[in-house]
């Protein structure tokens, strides 16, 4: 018809004009920065939020003293996971090895990431927080990583040089399994699953004790309830463009999710 060309009939050319104008009006919202955040969001959805550092420390704790029955036995289980791990066990342990929201699309069957721009900047906004907290408590505990303190350990991840204890893996998968859970809350069983693997994974690979772990995972709790109960949290959650991905990713059909390894 060659409509495009302008030898269409005026009327037609005029629908189609408006049209194209709505729908930009409409998707003007949606348009991305440079940052993958939309144009009008906020600098940071985590402005003016911090996290209560001295409750975090309490909820942590410390790691097992040198020389005690903890100790041993969290050097017991990374030797035995060592001499049964698998090929196939160490890949997949490569699958959660970023810390990148894109890895629970697994738990909710929908593209996380990518396809939820205003979700993923708010999540890394608070995530952020988490992590600055993270490193103030780590920084209190100078533990050395467990296959440094003993040579017969062979890690299967890359080794990191950093204290050991708490897992900064664990404390980011933890909390944000959390966050979505607060938003997607008929995924939280998986959303859980995939939460406490990314910490397994570094016990199983030998680049963190089970005591870490368990650390991570406490701490990255506490601080998702904290950041739930904030109002930056509450503001981010009930804006217009974060409910419409939210709303998304809940219409996944729970049955056509592939089923998680418990």
């Amino acid at each position: 018809m060659g409509l495009w060309r302008g030898d269409g009939p005026p009327r037609r050319r005029r629908r189609w004009i408006a049209a194209t104008l709505l729908v930009a009006q409409l998707l003007q919202p949606l348009l991305l920065s440079p940052r993958g955040a939309r144009a009008d969001a906020p600098t940071s959805w985590a402005a003016g939020f911090h996290l209560d550092e001295r409750s975090l420390q309490a909820v942590v704790g410390q790691p097992p003293a040198p020389g005690s029955t903890a100790a041993a036995n969290d050097l017991a289980i990374l030797l035995w996971l060592q001499r049964f791990r698998s090929p196939a066990s160490v890949a997949a342990t490569w699958l959660l090895l970023d810390r990148s929201l894109a890895v629970f699309s697994y738990a909710v069957g929908a593209e996380l990431g990518s396809g939820t721009p205003a979700l993923k900047a708010g999540l890394d906004d608070f995530t952020a927080a988490v992590d600055t907290a993270y490193r103030g408590v780590k920084l209190r505990q100078g533990r050395q990583r467990p296959f440094l303190a003993h040579p017969e350990l062979h890690p299967c991840l890359p080794p990191e040089a950093t204290d050991s204890f708490p897992s900064g893996h664990a404390t980011w998968f933890r909390s944000t399994a959390e966050l979505l859970a607060d938003l997607v809350p008929e995924r939280r069983d998986r959303l859980t699953q995939v939460g406490l693997q990314g910490g397994a994974n570094r016990v199983l690979c030998g680049v963190h004790y089970p005591s870490d772990v368990e650390a991570g995972q406490r701490l990255g709790a506490a601080a998702a309830r904290q950041i739930i109960a904030s109002p930056q949290w509450q503001r981010f959650r009930r804006d217009p463009v974060v409910q419409l991905e939210v709303s998304r990713v809940r219409q996944a059909r729970p049955e056509a999710l592939p089923l998680l390894v418990r």
